[in-house]
């Protein structure tokens, strides 16, 4: 065996690699080669084993280029023993022959990396020494690959580690590692000399061609000398030969289908040959805001036009007036199409003396002597961004040459359109499309059909047609995808609530040629642009950005520009500056002029003024102030319907300033705010003051407690306040906790109020009295209504004792305390209190003041209640009267007066009238207060309840569905008046038979109520008792006791024994125990009932009727048909005198007396009978 020799660390390393590169990596590729041609023809060629068949299939498999070019490798590969073959055959092989064909792509990378490592890398090596950082990284490559193919890395991994190679081994690697290099060597100067003689050829080709372009160019310039001369010679030929030829040029089209806008091309048409009777040539502008469709109608109505007039001589042209290069390019295009000489025109276009302005005018003249040759024509000129652009750049109306012709204009510049004449007229489109059309767009462009959903989108995008293309491009291409193939509408509209409105016009820009820019991004651009260059707008936008996207009063508007110092100037002009903004639209109406702009333009004026600094965003909130209170100051108590609708208007703008200034005028903020503003403390509280009451009338109650809010706290703030301020604060924000039912928070503000008053005022002054008064309307909404009667006794002992028995405040405490009363059930006591009401009123105030109406409408409701139905009526009528006479037919308080009279037209059984009324009442409300306001919801639940008395049940549910939407929305889902909605669809969802839904709605209205009021309230029995009727039907009567034990409990506790809703718990008790077969403890429970409505509301009281039907049913049970009969009779006696022979109760009650004569009458005759076979027996 051969010796060994040591060496150092450093020269191991470069014997280890050549050793792995020369032989390992060698016998890898083998191994592969052979795992390759196996693969490929095993089955067809047989499989590899080294032998002189093999090597001559390789030869044969490849191309005879192949064959060629690599004749020397192939001289020993053809004997077909890979031992024999170095890595360059077996690399040739492997990854360049057309044998080893559709490699692995795993299999060719790794294969490459070992070839480029081997020649490129390992090759360069210097010769002897290798670090050990440099073999870690070089072995490692080869290792990875030999992994990478599957290959063993045992003879690697063994390498790595040895430590002497013997002096034979050592030798004969150090050979192939120097034939290896000598080759490389061999082949790089063969590259280099290769190279040398490709340069020395591209040189010589380079210097020919030189020579033959500087021909060429010789020959060109003579060459297009004589074009041009022979083009002058053809075109002065065709000039004087040829005639007009009608052509259209329309603006471009976008890359999705348009609507026809039918309304706005017939009104468009109209007006152009309204014009065309003018004598010359004459102008109609198209203004719109970005996206309004201006290019696609002007387009639609080209295409009319030309249709129209196909038998004469014409043109519709279209210039694009963008910026001057594209009108200068477009007058060339419509000079090509005039046949206009072209020399003359590409001389223009190419001349470097002229200006661009000049080139135009140039292009001009050409085009005059040719547009005399057309009987009509239409020039659309197109995007206008800047009508100062086309001075003397367009026809000039005087030129005779041009009096066959018309000029469409499109433009965003409104500010710039002249004023309308003979000649000149205008049409605004910013408005959009009309809504059956948006929708037929939406449809067509996405693909589905959902019409109310399209109704709604449609109206969300202001019905501009760009934002509508994108939207229904945007929900295609998401139906599109697998993966949201039930993309909806709603879905859409939720993107848009979270702000994502750019994202779905992205894919619409991104395809279309015609208008490269969004929606957004074209608004953005021309907010920006009416910032720059106009103050009024400047400011303008900076109001709408602390606004609502609703119409806003044009008066607010101008005085809000009129306290800007720039801009104090006539008020008409600042109007009419306004008025010609294409982005602002403008509506009129018997309230007033109004401006408003499209959701889009209000997001991106908010955008934009969000990156101005903090102290313009207080300027604008604080002009904000001034503007309003400036003209709500006027109209704040006014009922008429003309204010009321201004009212309405101005509401929502309140809301969204509520916000800014409860932000910015916070406890940290307030003081800064002041100091900024440009008011006193004082004036800023009688501001919020007022914004708050407006707020509150219109039923906006959350924005009205932070206005009211933010009044507390510069009242505590700033001395200049006193108590009395304070304590105005505090009843302001205590009346919106009663609106909103936060009773414990209304509570605590009448409380805070009075402890002041009774600290600075003493104990017997009339303020003090006047927090008692609203204390005990608490207590008694609450259910406290002890506690309650002592603050209206305590109050009304200090009015007696201040103010006299006389006067109109006492009136108002005997009429709380008649209420009081009637509550408690003593309606005795509630008349004598409403009786001197009435009578100091009238005394003080006259018999026709809306007070006393106000007394009559209390008696009213006590007579109805006591069941005098008749004195009810006279009471209404006389409150209706007073009402009508007072404050005219559509007064609100009118309104009350028909509900009133509604009920007791119900409960009369004339069920008609009493929709009529209740009809009435809702028309009043809903044109006076809005579709959303709380009493609109009252009327919708009164509606309800007559049509589910006249069996129409489905539209009862729509009135109650209704009443609890606007309740939802205006008071929240844990309002009280929200849990008399649930009550209400409950019984109806129980007449429906749907006891489920039923139970479901009773138990959500027990929830709120038992939340909110506390579980010993009056309501919250109400609700046990509806639950329990639901339990009773179901059949779980166990469950239905309980719940009207609960109910008669709550009832005796906060009632007391003789009340009549504690008669009504004993009668559905005694129900209760008469289906449980308990007959008489049912006959005791209804003996109770009995003798309280007896008490408490008298002999000839309907619900007197009703316990003697109940009793006259349980006497027939216990078959006592004698007291059964007494009882029906009395029942019917009682129904005929109140509710008249014609009323459906009357009905029932003949109906179950029959019943007992006919089973009196079967028992007697079978007594006769049994009788008569005693005595024949």
């Amino acid at each position: 065996m051969a010796s060994s020799v040591k060496y150092s660390e450093k020269q191991l390393n470069y014997f280890r690699i050549c050793h792995v590169t020369t032989d390992i990596l060698t016998e890898g590729l083998r191994e592969i080669f052979k795992q390759e041609w196996d693969n490929l023809y095993k089955t067809k060629l047989g499989e590899w084993k080294d032998d002189p068949k093999n090597g001559s299939d390789f030869r044969n498999g490849e191309s005879l280029r192949n064959q060629k070019r690599h004749a020397r490798l192939l001289t020993t590969m053809i004997k077909g023993n890979r031992a024999e073959w170095d890595c360059t055959m077996l690399f040739y092989a492997i990854l360049f022959s057309d044998c080893i064909h559709s490699l692995d792509p795993v299999v060719w990378s790794n294969v490459d990396k070992l070839r480029l490592f081997r020649n490129e890398e390992f090759a360069h090596i210097a010769q002897g020494h290798l670090s050990d950082v440099e073999f870690q990284k070089a072995i490692s490559k080869v290792e990875n690959a030999f992994l990478a193919l599957g290959l063993s890395t045992v003879e690697i991994q063994d390498v790595k580690t040895q430590i002497c190679f013997p002096t034979e081994q050592l030798r004969h690697v150090l050979k192939k590692v120097d034939d290896l290099k000598q080759e490389v060597q061999e082949k790089e100067k063969e590259v280099q000399e290769k190279e040398r003689e490709v340069r020395d050829k591209d040189k010589n080709l380079q210097e020919k061609e030189k020579a033959i372009q500087e021909n060429n160019k010789k020959l060109q310039e003579k060459g297009k000398e004589l074009q041009q001369k022979e083009q002058q010679r053809k075109t002065l030929e065709e000039q004087l030969n040829s005639e007009a030829s009608s052509f259209c040029i329309l603006p471009p089209k976008p890359s999705h289908n348009v609507a026809n806008r039918d309304s706005d091309v017939s009104k468009i048409i109209e007006q152009l040959k309204a014009l065309k009777n003018s004598t010359g040539l004459s102008y109609l502008y198209l203004s719109g805001n970005p996206g309004s469709g201006k290019s696609q109608i002007a387009s639609l109505v080209a295409n009319n036009f030309f249709d129209e007039v196909k038998g004469s001589t014409s043109f519709v042209m279209t210039l694009n007036a963008e910026n001057s290069k594209t009108l200068m390019e477009s007058y060339a295009t419509f000079a090509r199409h005039l046949k206009c000489p072209e020399y003359a025109v590409t001389n223009t276009l190419i001349s470097k003396d002229l200006s661009i302005d000049e080139k135009i005018r140039s292009l001009r003249a050409l085009i005059s002597t040719k547009i005399e040759l057309y009987s009509s024509w239409l020039l659309i000129v197109d995007n206008v961004t800047d009508m100062s652009h086309l001075d003397g750049n367009l026809p000039d109306p005087g030129n005779g040459q041009c009096a066959k012709g018309q000029l469409l204009i499109t433009t965003q510049d409104t500010a710039s359109i002249p004023p309308s004449g003979s000649f000149i007229q205008h049409i605004p489109v910013s408005k959009g499309m009309e809504p059956h059309e948006a929708g037929s767009l939406l449809e067509m462009l996405s693909g589905f059909n959902d019409p109310e959903m399209e109704k709604e989108v449609a109206r969300v995008l202001d019905y501009q047609p760009l934002a509508l293309a994108s939207a229904a491009t945007y929900v295609r291409e998401v139906r599109n995808n697998k993966l949201t193939p039930n993309f909806s509408w709603d879905d859409f509209l939720k993107k848009l609530d979270q702000g994502k409105r750019s994202t779905t016009e992205a894919m619409l820009a991104g395809s279309n040629p015609s208008y490269k820019n969004s929606m957004t991004v074209a608004t953005t651009l021309a907010v920006k642009k009416a910032i720059a260059t106009d103050k009024v707008l400047e400011h303008t936008f900076h109001l709408l950005s602390v606004c609502a996207p609703h119409p806003l009063n044009l008066e607010i508007v101008v005085n809000y520009l009129k306290k800007v110092k720039e801009e104090r100037r006539d008020p008409e002009i600042l109007a009419t500056r306004i008025c010609k903004c294409s982005l602002l639209l403008f509506e009129k109406d018997d309230s007033g002029d109004y401006i408003r702009v499209h959701q889009v333009v209000h997001d991106v004026i908010n955008t934009v003024m969000k990156t101005l600094a903090k102290n313009k965003e207080l300027e604008a909130v604080d002009g904000a102030i001034l503007s309003f209170c400036q003209v709500i100051g006027h109209i704040l108590d006014e009922d008429d319907s003309h204010t009321l609708i201004r009212g309405k208007k101005i509401v929502p703008h309140l809301v969204t300033l509520s916000e800014l200034i409860d932000a910015l005028f916070s406890e940290e903020g307030i003081s800064d705010a002041i100091k900024a503003g440009s008011s006193t403390p004082y004036d800023y509280r009688n501001y919020f003051e007022t914004l708050g009451k407006t707020c509150k009338k219109h039923c906006e109650f959350r924005s009205a407690l932070m206005y009211f809010n933010t009044m507390l706290r510069l009242t505590q703030c700033d001395e200049v306040f006193g108590d009395k301020d304070v304590i105005n604060a505090y009843g302001f924000i205590g009346t919106v906790h009663h609106s909103l039912g936060d009773l414990q928070q209304e509570k605590e503000c009448h409380d805070r109020a009075l402890a002041i008053r009774l600290k600075r005022l003493g104990p017997e002054h009339v303020d003090v009295a006047s927090s008692y008064n609203n204390l005990g309307s608490v207590y008694r909404v609450l259910g406290d209504l002890q506690q309650a009667k002592e603050c209206h006794d305590r109050a009304l002992a200090i009015r007696l004792k201040r103010l006299g028995p006389e006067h109109v405040d006492v009136a108002s405490s005997y009429n709380n305390l008649g209420t009081l009363h009637y509550d408690l059930g003593d309606l005795q006591q509630a008349k004598e209190c409403h009786d001197r009401a009435l009578a100091i009123r009238l005394k003080r105030l006259g018999p026709e003041h809306v007070d006393v109406a106000v007394c009559y409408s209390n008696l009213g409701t006590l007579h109805h209640d006591r069941g005098d139905l008749q004195q009810a009526k006279e009471c209404h009528d006389r409150a209706l009267a007073i009402c009508l006479k007072r404050l005219g037919p559509e007064h609100v308080k009118v309104a009350s007066s028909y509900n009133n009279l509604g009920t007791l037209h119900h409960d009369l059984g004339d069920l008609q009238q009493a929709k009529e009324c209740h009809d009435r009442a809702l028309a009043i409300r809903l044109k006076r207060l809005g579709p959303e306001h709380v009493l609109v919801a009252v009327c919708y639940k009164n509606l309800g309840s007559v049509y589910r008395v006249l069996g129409d049940l489905q539209q009862a549910k729509e009135c109650h569905d209704r009443a609890l939407a606007i309740c939802l929305k205006r008071l929240g889902p844990e309002h009280v008046h929200v849990a008399s909605s649930y009550n209400n669809l409950g019984t109806l969802h129980h007449d429906l038979g749907d006891l489920q839904q039923a139970k479901e709605c009773h138990d959500r209205a027990l929830a709120i109520r038992l939340k909110r009021l506390g579980p010993e309230h009056v309501d919250v029995a109400v609700c046990y008792h509806s639950l329990g009727s639901v339990y009773r039907v179901l059949g779980d009567l166990q469950q239905a006791k309980e719940c009207h034990d609960r109910a008669l409990a709550i009832r005796l506790k906060r009632l007391g024994p003789e009340h009549v809703d504690v008669a009504s718990s004993y009668n559905n008790l005694g129900t209760l125990h008469h289906d449980l077969g308990d007959l008489q403890q049912a006959k005791e429970c209804h003996d109770r009932a009995l003798a309280i409505r007896l008490k408490r509301l008298g002999p000839e009281h309907v619900d007197v009727a009703v316990c003697y039907n109940n009793l006259g049913t349980l006497h027939h049970d216990l078959g006592d048909l004698q007291q059964a009969k007494e009882c029906h009779d009395r029942a019917l006696a009682i129904r005929l005198k109140r509710l008249g022979p014609q009323h459906i109760d009357v009905g029932a009650m003949q109906n179950n007396l029959m019943i007992v004569q006919r089973e009196r009458e079967i028992r007697r005759t079978s007594t006769i009978s049994h009788r008569v076979c005693c005595m024949i027996f």
